[in-house]
């Protein structure tokens, strides 16, 4: 929550990609509660009034992940909806005459999505889902100690660019400063 929280106001893929992770933690406590004050609220070195707000943000997710029946896979609907926003200005920072750097740095992506399109399953719905996905990916087989190929962290890297870049706009256009026109 704390950290979800700054991360929605600075940077957005970040956002995304930080929430991917906390659905898969809540995933690996078996959605259990017990589990997660246990496991992962206790950690936190904050007051018990945060802690008590941690435990509410939680279990807030917990239940909409039941809801949304997304116990074993897949993204939460208001997740999925943020990463669709960013689409939409992706989009509109692609028809934009002043968004010609964004559109430079987009390009660089293009070819390496292109041959990720394949390998991805399930597919994205888009480009920048494809891109985070990408990046999430790469997050979890670090974890598990596996080797990632020099083209791979090739492509990692731009895809990272940009993420960076897209979120950057995404924070202007929240503070209401981007006309892309």
């Amino acid at each position: 929550m704390i950290v979800s929280r700054h991360k929605k106001n600075s940077d957005i893929a970040g956002y995304v990609l930080y929430m991917w992770q906390i659905e898969d933690l809540l995933r690996a406590s078996k959605l259990d509660m017990n589990t997660i004050r246990e496991t992962i609220i206790k950690q936190y070195e904050q007051p018990e009034d945060v802690k008590k707000e941690l435990e509410e943000w939680y279990e807030n997710l917990v239940v909409m992940m039941r809801n949304e029946k997304k116990e074993e896979s897949g993204h939460l609907q208001v997740i999925t909806n943020t990463v669709n926003d960013m689409n939409r200005l992706h989009i509109t920072l692609m028809h934009s005459k002043k968004e010609v750097g964004y559109q430079h740095q987009f390009m660089k992506a293009v070819p390496l999505i292109k041959e990720l399109e394949e390998k991805m399953q399930p597919r994205p719905e888009h480009d920048i889902e494809l891109m985070l996905a990408a990046m999430y990916n790469a997050f979890v087989l670090k974890l598990q100690e596996k080797e990632i190929s020099e083209g791979t962290n090739e492509a990692l890297k731009v895809f990272g660019k940009t993420l960076s870049m897209l979120s950057a706009k995404y924070r202007e256009d929240q503070k209401g400063e981007l006309n892309p026109e």
